[in-house]
């Protein structure tokens, strides 16, 4: 098992990741995110626990990646659950991902555990409306002492866009784009 690094320079970061021109949602966790860091220390779980993030909570999942190994849902919102048809609380994300996705789903949450932050975009057809961009976002907490790292998911819509899309599919096909941004 490869060691997850846990300390990064924070003005860097935050200069990586103001370069992404993240839609208002999402910045305004990373805001909240930037703020819990202590000094250059990534925040832990229990920092960015539940009432830190309440208006964020149904489009967030929450990860126990050990890099290179393996990616466990911990805790899936609202929105997520809706989306995914079921609770995801400790399932195996790799094994739940179709065969060909799953070396590249380790890969990225792997790298995100490391430190790095991916944005990805997603077009999604809507019953009564023009079809919209959904951006989700992937970053790390700090590493446990037991190596797992938490990884955060943020998908940027409302619950009124999720139960009106025509096919909750749209969210968990492969994405228009990616971007993946490291800390160091």
């Amino acid at each position: 098992m490869h060691d997850p690094i846990s300390q990064f320079s924070k003005p860097t970061v935050q200069a990586r990741i103001a370069g992404l021109g993240l839609e208002n949602g999402n910045q305004a966790l990373l805001d909240r995110w930037f703020s819990l860091w202590n000094g250059d220390a990534l925040p832990t779980r229990e920092q960015f626990g539940p009432a830190k993030i309440k208006p964020f909570l149904p489009s967030i999942l929450v990860f126990d990646v050990v890099p290179e190994e393996s990616v466990t849902a911990r805790l899936a919102g609202t929105a997520y659950r809706y989306i995914l048809g079921s609770d995801p609380t400790g399932l195996d994300w790799i094994a739940a991902a179709p065969e060909n996705h799953r070396e590249t789903r380790l890969r990225i949450f792997s790298a995100v555990a490391r430190g790095a932050v991916l944005v990805a975009h997603r077009r999604i057809g809507m019953l009564a409306a023009k079809d919209i961009i959904s951006e989700e976002i992937l970053f790390p907490l700090a590493a446990r002492a037991s190596g797992s790292v938490p990884v955060i998911v943020h998908l940027n819509l409302t619950h009124k866009q999720v139960t009106a899309m025509k096919s909750i599919t749209q969210v968990t096909g492969d994405p228009i784009d990616t971007r993946l941004v490291t800390f160091v």
